[in-house]
């Protein structure tokens, strides 16, 4: 199964955009792709799709602080939301894209389809955060709390790399066969801003950092393709049943694997998913 990049023969052009995010384009192919990655993420956590697709241009979305982006200090949902809006921009640039989202990637994609849907040929969910009428995990007080408590301490037990390894442990086990490719995976993905996961725990489900977070779901009318993990599908009902009104526009597909499908252990499913929906609602 894929664990590390294959190199390919022509490397990606990175496209610097002004907002410091970057995007890495492979391919040209006349259907053009975004591809959205989740919290510590990068252009990275899409090669396996991005080497199994032909007749694409793939553009791998890299936001502040991330990968081949400027580096920052800190950023939130909001940065990250204006980010992708710049990426589709230059994306959807010439015709409609596809556009595909992990995680916070997911929920950013919503949130594009339901503001720009002139734009988005079709959306592909891996796993995606939904969090509808703004609901909150943890609300008040608490949220508050959290957002000032969070970095300092996770920047503590960042120092000797302890923080990583529990995430590690408990979010990325799951998606990988190899634990090899497990481990560096995760040295790529820590090296992003730290105390990203802390944070967007409750930024995703908070709304109060300058997100317009609402269910976004019931707003756009595009093919949708909802891939999550067989164990935990669905991961939330609400989208489930919001994405369902679509109807035969609607695709869902359950895969074994843990929240990181479109590496290693469920690779290929999610490459072989993928391709059939973009062939499916190119013609």
């Amino acid at each position: 199964m894929p664990c590390d990049a294959k190199n390919p023969a022509v490397p990606p052009t990175v496209l610097r955009l002004p907002s410091g995010a970057a995007l890495q384009r492979s391919g040209s192919g006349q259907t053009p792709l975004l591809f959205l990655h989740g919290v510590g993420g990068g252009a990275w956590s899409w090669e396996p799709q991005v080497s199994a697709l032909d007749g694409v241009t793939a553009y791998a979305w890299e936001a502040r602080g991330h990968g081949a982006a400027d580096r920052v200090a800190d950023a939130g949902l909001a940065d990250y939301h204006a980010d992708a809006r710049e990426a589709l921009d230059v994306v959807a640039a010439d015709g409609p894209a596809f556009v595909i989202g992990h995680s916070m990637g997911g929920l950013l994609a919503m949130a594009l389809a339901a503001e720009r849907p002139e734009a988005i040929r079709g959306l592909c969910l891996v796993d995606p955060v939904y969090a509808p009428d703004g609901g909150t995990h943890a609300g008040g007080l608490l949220a508050a709390l959290a957002r000032v408590a969070l970095p300092p301490l996770v920047r503590d037990l960042e120092r000797n790399g302890a923080f990583s390894r529990a995430i590690g442990r408990f979010v990325f086990v799951r998606s990988f066969a190899d634990r090899g490719c497990m481990e560096r995976a995760w040295a790529r993905q820590r090296t992003q801003i730290p105390f990203e996961y802390p944070k967007m725990m409750f930024e995703a489900f908070d709304g109060t950092a300058g997100f317009p977070n609402r269910a976004f779901a019931r707003e756009f009318s595009m093919p949708t393709l909802l891939l999550e993990p067989s164990a935990s599908a669905p991961r939330f009902p609400t989208l489930l049943a919001d994405l369902e009104r679509l109807d035969d526009r609607f695709t869902h597909v359950a895969v074994d694997g843990g929240h990181y499908l479109q590496l290693d252990r469920s690779a290929d499913d999610v490459s072989r998913a993928l391709k059939d929906f973009v062939t499916r609602w190119s013609q």
